[in-house]
C-alpha cells in the first residue's frame, strides 16, 4: 500500500551566504563544470577540499557556505539534495584572508562574523550605504549591531567561505536575515544581465500566477533580484523582490497627477524607492480612468516583517511535503482540477511548471495554495486509481487548511494574488463541525480577501490593460469570485457586503476568460465555465436583493408597508425566473423521481440517462439550491409587514400561497439529491442556505393566519405544517450522507424538542392546527 507522505530527508541546517546578483552590464558566465584535480577524499570526510580557481563553488553550494562535491558534471551533491539547478553564473569573487587567530578575528565572529565598529577598509562599514535607489543605512546598521550569532550547524562543521566578495554598494541587498522576506528569484526578469540565466523550463512555461516571493525556483529560495531588475517585465505579479499595488483614487497619490508625468518605453517612471507602472493613461481613445501601480521593494516593509519569517516559511513547506508526498500531490491536483475548479476556477495552469505529462508540479505551486489545493482535493480521493487504495491513511485535511492559513500571514505586508487565491480557497473550505455555525472568523477572513483585492487592483477591470493574457483572465476571474462569495456570504450571515457595486467595475465573464483547458465539455453540451458564469450572473441580482431589500435603511423604510415592498420586490422577482429561463439544458433543476410528471414540473424535464452522466459527480447542486434561496429571501422580505385591513389580507394571502409554492420546491430539490450530486463539490455557503430553508419553513407556519375565504379555516395553516414535518423527515434521511444538511436539521430539532408551542408565539392558524396534533 502507497503513502501519503514522502519519507522525509535529514536536511542539515546551514546559514545562509547571501549571493550579490550580476551587475546589469557585465557579461553572464558561461556554465562551465569545475575541472576535476583537487585532493581525493573519502565518502565520510564531509570537510570542504582545497579547491583551485578553476574548480569554484556552484551557486547554490557557495550560498549555503557547504562543499560542492560534483563527481563528473552537474548536478553536484547538495542541488540534487535540494532538487536546485546547478548553475555557476556568478563571477569567482574574491576575499583578503584575515589571520582567524588575530583579536579582530574573533571580535568579527562574536558580533555574527562581521565587525560592529566601522573602518575604513572593512567592506560593511557603518556609513551611509545607498543601493538600488533605496537608503538602507538604519536597516544595517541595526543589522551589524543586533543581528544573534549565527544558527548552529549540527553534524557539519564548515569554515568561513574563501571566495567573500568585496563589498560593492550597486549590488547591496537587505543582509539581515531577520529583516528579509522570503523571496524566490524569479526567472521571467527581462534584466539582459539575467535572461541568459539557466533554467529547467522555457520562460513562458515558469511564469505562474504568484509574486516571485514564492515562486519556486533554481537558486536560493530567498535570493533577491535588484530592485530594477524586473523593469519591463509585462506581468505586475512577476515582479522579483517587489511588490506592485494600485494606487487609489483619493489617496497620497494623484493619478491625473501621474498622468502628466514621463514614462519610459516600460510605461514606468523611476524614483528612489518606487516604480510607478501605468497600465491606462488619461488620454485613451476609450475614456478609461487613469490607472497606475506603484512598484516597491519589499525591503521597504522589512521593519514591519515578523522575525525570522523565512525560516517559519520554509518550515511550512517541509511539513506540507512531508504530508504529502509529490507523486500523491500531483494526483491531489489532478483532483482539484476536476472536481473543484469547474465551479471555482480561482487557480491558472498555463503559467505553472508542468511535468512530462502536462500536470503541474507541486514544487512550481506556493506553499499556502498548494496546501489549500490538497484539502480540497482530499475528498475525492476515491475517484482516483491509486489514491482509492490509500484512504486508510490520508493526511489531516484540517492540518492543510491550517497550514495554508499561516503561510499567507507573513505574505499580507506585501500582498500577491498567490494570498488572495489561497484566502479565497480557505473561505470556501467546507465547516470543521456541521453540527454548528461558522464562527465570525469566516467573515474576518471574507474581510481580508476584499481587502486584498481591493490592494491589487483586481476590483478594477484589465481588459485594456498591458498584461499577459494568462494574468488578464485570472484577475477577472477572481474578481468574479471575491464578489460572489462576498455576497453570499454577507447573506448568509446577515451582514453589510464589503463590496459596493459602484467600486467594484470589472465587466460580466465570458467563456474567453477562462482557459482552453476549463472551457472542456464536463458533459454532453456543457461547458466547464458554464456553472461559473450563471453563478456570476445569479449573484448580481442576489446583491440587488441585499441592497434593495436587506439593508438597514432599506429593511426600515419598507418593513411596515407591504406595498412599497412589493414594488420593490416585483422586478427582482421578474429577473430571477428570467435568470432560470436562459439556463443550459445541463444546469436545469433535475425533477424529483418522487414526483408524478404534470405541468407544473415540465419546466424542469429528466436529464438524459447516459450512463456516463449517471455516474460521474455532478457539483451543480450548489447553484440550483443558491437560486431557491434567492427566492426564499423575497418571499422573506415580501412577509414582513403585518397587514390589518381586507384588501392587504387578500393580497398576503397570494403572497403565502406562492411563498408555499417555494417551500415545496426546496423540498423536491432536497428529496431528488441523489450520490452523485451529495459527493461532489459544494459551495461552503450552501449549508447556511439549508439552513435558510428550515428557517423560511418555520416561520411560514408560525405565522399561519386563519383562511377566511375557505370553508377550512386552517387549511393553510395545515399546509404549512405538513411541509415542516417533511422537509425535517427529509433532512433526517438526507442528512446521513451529506453534513451540509446537519445544521439545518438540528435548527428544527432544536425547536420540536423545546416545545413549539412553548417557545413560539403561534398565529392564530399555526396555534389551531398545532393543537389539533397534540402539540404543547
Amino acid at each position: 500500500m502507497h503513502s501519503f507522505g514522502s519519507a522525509p530527508m535529514q536536511h542539515q541546517h546551514i546559514p545562509p551566504y547571501h549571493i550579490p546578483p550580476t551587475l546589469p552590464n557585465a557579461p553572464t558566465p558561461i556554465p562551465v563544470p569545475p575541472a576535476q584535480h583537487a585532493r581525493p577524499q573519502p565518502d565520510t570526510d564531509r570537510a570542504r577540499a582545497y579547491k583551485s580557481r578553476n574548480k569554484r563553488p556552484c551557486d547554490f553550494c557557495r550560498y549555503k557556505k557547504a562543499a560542492c562535491h560534483l563527481d563528473n558534471q552537474p548536478p553536484c551533491e547538495l542541488c540534487s539534495r535540494y532538487n536546485k539547478e546547478c548553475t555557476f553564473v556568478e563571477s569567482p569573487a574574491k576575499r583578503r584572508r584575515p589571520n582567524d587567530t588575530s583579536p579582530e578575528t574573533q571580535r568579527q565572529k562574536q558580533n555574527g562574523g562581521h565587525d560592529a565598529k566601522p573602518q575604513d577598509n572593512h567592506p560593511f562599514a557603518n556609513g551611509p550605504i545607498v543601493a538600488d535607489g533605496l537608503d538602507m543605512q538604519p536597516e544595517l546598521m541595526g543589522w551589524e549591531g543586533n543581528m544573534p550569532p549565527p544558527y548552529p550547524m549540527p553534524q557539519m562543521s564548515i569554515p568561513p567561505p574563501v571566495d567573500f566578495a568585496a563589498y560593492d554598494p550597486a549590488l547591496y541587498r537587505e543582509p539581515s536575515m531577520q529583516f528579509e522576506p522570503f523571496n524566490h528569484m524569479s526567472n521571467s526578469t527581462t534584466d539582459p544581465a539575467l535572461e541568459n540565466m539557466p533554467a529547467p523550463i522555457p520562460k513562458a512555461q515558469s511564469s505562474f500566477d504568484t509574486t516571485p516571493s514564492q515562486q519556486s525556483v533554481t537558486l536560493p529560495l530567498h535570493l533577491q533580484l535588484p530592485f530594477e531588475s524586473t523593469t519591463g517585465e509585462a506581468s505586475l505579479d512577476h515582479q522579483a523582490s517587489s511588490n506592485a499595488q494600485m494606487v487609489g483614487l483619493s489617496g497620497e497619490s494623484d493619478p491625473y497627477l501621474l498622468s502628466r508625468y514621463h514614462f519610459d518605453r516600460h510605461n514606468e517612471a523611476s524614483f528612489q524607492r518606487i516604480r510607478v507602472r501605468q497600465m491606462c493613461g488619461l488620454d485613451n481613445a476609450q475614456g478609461d480612468l487613469p490607472t497606475y501601480f506603484a512598484i516597491q521593494h519589499n525591503a521597504m516593509t522589512s521593519k514591519a516583517q515578523p522575525p525570522e519569517r523565512w525560516e517559519v516559511l520554509e518550515q511550512y513547506r517541509r511539513e506540507v511535503e512531508d504530508m504529502v508526498g509529490n507523486d500523491v500531490g500531483k494526483r491531489l491536483i489532478v483532483l482539484f482540477y476536476k472536481f473543484v475548479q469547474p465551479y471555482f476556477p480561482v487557480l491558472s495552469r498555463s503559467h505553472w511548471q508542468l511535468d512530462e505529462n502536462g500536470i503541474c508540479e507541486p514544487s512550481s505551486v506556493p506553499t499556502c495554495i498548494l496546501a489549500a489545493i490538497y484539502g480540497h482535493a482530499l475528498p475525492f480521493c476515491a475517484w482516483d486509481e491509486r489514491l482509492c487504495v490509500d484512504v486508510y491513511t490520508p493526511p489531516s485535511a484540517d492540518a492543510l487548511f491550517r497550514l495554508a492559513w499561516l503561510a499567507c500571514q507573513p505574505e499580507l505586508h506585501t500582498p500577491s494574488l498567490a494570498v488572495l487565491q489561497t484566502m479565497l480557497l480557505l473561505v470556501q473550505r467546507r465547516p470543521t463541525n456541521k453540527h454548528v455555525s461558522d464562527t465570525p472568523f469566516k467573515w474576518i477572513m471574507m474581510t481580508s480577501a476584499v481587502a486584498i483585492a481591493q490592494t491589487l487592483g483586481i476590483n478594477r477591470d484589465p481588459s485594456k490593460w498591458p498584461l499577459p493574457i494568462w494574468e488578464v483572465q485570472l484577475r477577472r476571474r477572481l474578481a468574479w469570485a471575491t464578489f460572489v462569495q462576498d455576497k453570499w456570504l454577507a447573506l448568509n450571515s446577515g451582514r453589510s457586503s464589503h463590496i459596493s457595486p459602484d467600486d467594484w467595475d470589472v465587466s460580466p465573464l465570458t467563456d474567453y476568460d477562462f482557459e482552453e483547458a476549463d472551457r472542456a465539455l464536463v458533459s454532453d453540451n456543457l461547458s466547464g465555465t458554464a456553472h461559473f458564469l450563471h453563478l456570476c450572473s445569479l449573484t448580481l441580482i442576489v446583491s440587488e436583493i441585499l441592497s434593495d431589500l436587506f439593508s438597514l435603511r432599506a429593511t426600515r423604510q419598507l418593513q411596515h408597508s407591504l406595498e412599497a415592498t412589493i414594488d420593490v420586490a416585483k422586478p427582482l422577482r421578474i429577473r430571477l425566473t428570467e435568470w432560470h429561463a436562459h439556463l443550459p439544458p445541463g444546469l436545469k433543476l433535475p425533477l424529483s423521481p418522487s414526483l408524478p410528471a404534470s405541468p407544473e414540473n415540465s419546466a424542469r424535464p429528466l436529464k438524459p440517462p447516459l450512463h456516463s452522466a449517471l455516474h460521474q459527480l455532478d457539483g451543480n447542486g450548489s447553484l440550483h439550491l443558491a437560486f431557491i434561496t434567492a427566492k426564499i429571501e423575497l418571499f422573506r422580505a415580501m412577509l414582513r409587514p403585518r397587514v390589518e385591513d381586507a384588501n392587504g389580507a387578500t393580497a398576503v394571502q397570494a403572497l403565502r400561497a406562492g411563498a408555499l409554492a417555494v417551500g415545496r420546491e426546496v423540498l423536491e430539490f432536497v428529496d431528488g439529491l441523489s450520490a452523485r450530486e451529495l459527493e461532489a463539490f459544494w459551495a461552503s455557503y450552501s449549508r447556511t442556505n439549508f439552513t435558510l430553508a428550515s428557517s423560511f419553513l418555520l416561520h411560514l407556519f408560525v405565522s399561519a393566519p386563519t383562511t377566511l375565504s375557505s370553508p377550512d379555516k386552517f387549511q393553510h395553516a395545515r399546509e404549512c405544517l405538513d411541509l415542516l414535518e417533511n422537509w425535517r423527515a427529509a433532512l433526517r434521511v438526507k442528512s446521513r450522507s451529506c453534513d451540509l444538511l446537519n445544521l439545518a436539521l438540528l435548527k428544527l430539532d432544536g425547536v420540536f424538542v423545546r416545545g413549539l408551542g412553548e417557545l413560539v408565539v403561534l398565529g392564530e392558524g399555526a396555534r389551531g392546527v398545532w393543537a389539533e396534533r397534540g402539540g404543547s
